[in-house]
């Protein structure tokens, strides 16, 4: 066998698919619950979505403040710091504050508090959400927000849109 087999070098298909890995959207998924956790983890990486997950909100700024991903959804029950005090951290911090925050309750209650717009949330999704539709309001929050758009059609054009269309359509599938 040539030298040229035992190589430690990645050959051209490894590298490329590290290259394409890199240029997809890296997401934060702060949910406590392992169950809802799972699926939707699952649904992301099926899109095309980078994941990394936490379970805790100390949990969630330490990943946010090391990875600087393209987007956070945050649940609001979180253990230890619930997702208001979490995002509050994350948003008064210089380094972290510009990356999307999205609320991903299933606490109507707490929408009342998003609905007019947060000060430590960009935008919200209640959960459950269709994969399809999931995917499409991530892609109009990333495109409205500065963030990278992955894959489908965003449909939305800006963040009342994005939360109205959400809203009608949790409510004609209740």
């Amino acid at each position: 066998m040539s030298s040229e087999q035992w190589s430690n070098e990645p050959d051209s298909d490894e590298r490329d698919d590290s290259d394409a890995r890199r240029t997809q959207p890296l997401v934060v998924l702060a949910e406590d619950n392992e169950d809802t956790r799972r699926v939707y983890c699952l649904i992301l990486r099926h899109y095309g979505y980078r994941v990394e997950e936490a379970t805790t909100g100390p949990e969630a700024i330490a990943l946010t403040r090391s990875l600087h991903p393209s987007l956070v959804l945050m649940d609001i029950g979180l253990p230890e710091l619930d997702g208001f005090q979490a995002s509050r951290m994350l948003k008064s911090d210089p380094a972290t504050s510009g990356i999307p925050l999205i609320a991903f309750s299933a606490r109507v209650d707490s929408t009342a508090d998003l609905v007019g717009g947060s000060p430590t949330f960009d935008g919200y999704i209640l959960k459950p959400v269709s994969p399809r539709d999931l995917v499409r309001r991530m892609n109009a929050y990333l495109a409205l927000l500065g963030g990278m758009p992955h894959g489908g059609d965003d449909g939305a054009s800006g963040f009342g849109a994005v939360a109205d269309r959400g809203e009608q359509e949790n409510r004609a599938n209740a």
